[in-house]
């Protein structure tokens, strides 16, 4: 499913572009948390904080303090491999609460000292704010072995404990996963379903299958439904083409049996996400035959979608053909 980077020319070393090519697939994580979860928040608070969610004023839309929270914690340093969020909303009573969300995001190792790290950014946000804000790690990939789930320190007869909601996706539900009218779950079943299946293909193709199979079925509306499978995409990435082709032929054998206009939206969502498979074979296919041309107005759309998403340009011109000055003339 992944789109294979076939356009990077450079003279670096082997070792400096392999590193290179980490630290952008982790930037590309990192954007994707923060995109999926500023666009599905209560599906995520649902998930995270089930108790918050039920006092949460759901008709009030959430403030998102990135920046705010950026420069508070310059001096911590950080990573591409860490997604931290600020997020401030109101109460059914009436009154604010902070959320610190902190994610620690798929390739990050385990790097660093996670309860510290929390311990900090907590205090600098209740100087700011006079709040003490309600944290929590999110952690989408393994982390060292024995590693405290809180924060404590006693020196001199002084001590100081922090505790924080400790969310492990290895260790989620399915059942809470897979909830009919949660987004953010089938994300995070997708992560899970990336940790069980390692680098072995045809765990991934299994269970991609069963995760496309269940995106059919959602009732969510066509921008929801993209971003998702985006985000599926991104987290899975199948190598494989030939495993590509089969999820692909998958969904299309499935939305045979929709009506017309679902099965029209549906395998045109796919086309979009899945835009390799359509250079790789020259565009034409059973129902999705076309000619170059019209291929063209096709792909300054899927650019415009993913731009619009918050996606780098490197990343939009490999999930397209256009060139990069036509990109960022998109952009601008």
């Amino acid at each position: 499913m992944a789109i294979v980077n076939k356009g990077i020319k450079t003279k670096i070393s082997d070792k400096t572009k392999d590193d290179n090519l980490r630290d952008t697939e982790r930037l590309d994580n990192d954007n994707l948390w923060k995109i999926v979860i500023h666009r599905f928040f209560w599906d995520a608070l649902k998930i995270f904080l089930p108790e918050l969610y039920e006092v949460a004023d759901r008709s009030q839309k959430p403030e998102f303090l990135e920046q705010e929270l950026q420069k508070v914690t310059f001096d911590l340093g950080g990573g591409a491999n860490r997604t931290d969020l600020l997020v401030q909303i109101k109460l059914k009573n009436g009154e604010d609460e902070i959320i610190l969300c902190h994610i620690e995001v798929q390739g990050s190792g385990g790097e660093g000292d996670l309860p510290t790290r929390m311990y900090q950014y907590k205090s600098l946000i209740y100087l700011k704010h006079q709040i003490e804000p309600v944290g929590m790690a999110v952690i989408t990939d393994s982390r060292p072995k024995g590693e405290k789930t809180f924060y404590h320190s006693e020196r001199f007869g002084v001590e100081s404990l922090y505790k924080y909601v400790n969310v492990v996706v290895s260790g989620l539900e399915d059942s809470l996963l897979l909830s009919e009218d949660n987004r953010v779950g089938l994300v995070l079943y997708a992560a899970k379903c990336k940790l069980l299946s390692g680098d072995d293909e045809s765990k991934k193709f299994r269970y991609l299958r069963d995760i496309s199979k269940l995106w059919l079925e959602r009732g969510w509306d066509r921008e929801d439904k993209r971003l998702v499978l985006l985000a599926v995409d991104y987290l899975m990435k199948l190598a494989s083409k030939d495993y590509r082709e089969r999820i692909f032929d998958y969904i299309e054998t499935l939305a045979a049996s929709l009506e017309e206009g679902k099965k029209a939206m549906y395998v045109s969502i796919f086309e979009e996400v899945y835009t390799a498979r359509g250079v790789e074979q020259g565009i034409e296919k059973g129902r999705m035959e076309g000619r170059m041309e019209g291929r063209m107005e096709g792909q300054v759309e899927v650019a415009r979608n993913l731009l619009n998403d918050g996606l780098p340009v490197e990343k939009v011109a490999q999930y397209t053909t256009l060139p990069r000055e036509e990109i960022e003339r998109l952009r601008n």
